[in-house]
């Protein structure tokens, strides 16, 4: 089969399923791959700086963090220690100052401003900005993070690493964080119940994701720190967090095209209807 053929076969299969059609325009009109890049672009320029001079002034808790990073992304081990032998903290300490960390902290809102833009387009919100909007995005990147450390927490207390629960706990506790993470961005603009979708895709495909990364990004990442060093290791964390952010906003517009497909909206009060004459 030729390209031709093929392409028109995709265009009249896109033309016949409305949920497809409407995804081919949406995907344009919220500019995918743009939102992709910028929010992965964001995440590498904002947080891990922030981690490196954190290492600096609380060591304890960002050495926890680090092991986090890895384990989510799949660097390795190797790669933590890579970043641990390039950085020296004691010069991160002297030269940054008090000053120089929460600007460092600050500019971390900058990634949180990129979620929060791309939901409002995928949402067609108006944007929040100034002083409002920036507080809001600070608070959301410390409590990301912090429950992300917490959801690693609670699903190492609860299993063991070859627990066929542990990716389940996984897959809930992310979900829980995309769901809270979509109604704090919002400013409450969007209900709940219509967030839930994207953040349960989100969270499912990213706990996959993650999993699916501790198998191929050691290897890759090994590869990458022979050949160029600790630039090896930020071109591996950059590759991994671009399809971080596709899964960010390919979560957030599929989870809106579920919820407003009219067939799947007909079947939820189908069954509403049924569960209410139960009772």
């Amino acid at each position: 089969m030729d390209v031709a053929a093929l392409r028109g076969r995709v265009e009249a299969l896109v033309a016949h399923v409305p949920l497809l059609r409407k995804l081919a325009t949406e995907v344009i009109r919220i500019e995918f791959i743009d939102r992709c890049m910028l929010i992965a672009a964001q995440a590498l320029l904002a947080i891990v700086p922030m981690l490196v001079v954190l290492a600096a002034f609380l060591p304890h808790l960002t050495e926890a963090a680090l092991q986090q990073v890895s384990h989510v992304t799949g660097l390795g081990d190797e790669a933590v220690q890579q970043v641990s032998g390039e950085v020296d903290l004691d010069q991160v300490r002297s030269e940054t100052g008090t000053v120089g960390l929460a600007i460092t902290i600050l500019s971390a809102t900058s990634f949180g401003r990129a979620v929060q833009r791309m939901l409002e387009r995928v949402w067609e919100q108006e944007h929040v900005g100034g002083l409002r909007g920036a507080g809001r995005c600070l608070l959301w990147v410390a409590v990301w993070l912090a429950c992300l450390g917490l959801v690693n927490a609670v699903v190492n207390l609860l299993t063991d690493p070859g627990d066929l629960l542990r990716p389940l706990l996984q897959a809930v506790g992310a979900s829980a964080v995309w769901w809270g993470t979509g109604w704090v961005l919002l400013f409450g603009r969007t209900r709940g119940w219509l967030l839930l979708p994207g953040a349960v895709l989100t969270g499912v495909v990213q706990v996959v994701y993650s999993r699916g990364s501790a198998w191929l990004m050691p290897v890759y990442v090994e590869s990458n720190a022979e050949q160029f060093g600790m630039l090896g290791v930020i071109l591996a964390l950059s590759t991994w967090l671009i399809g971080f952010g596709g899964i960010i906003v390919g979560g957030a517009l599929l989870g809106r095209l579920l919820v407003e497909d009219p067939v799947i909206t007909w079947f939820v009060q189908r069954v509403r209807t049924f569960l209410t004459r139960r009772r």
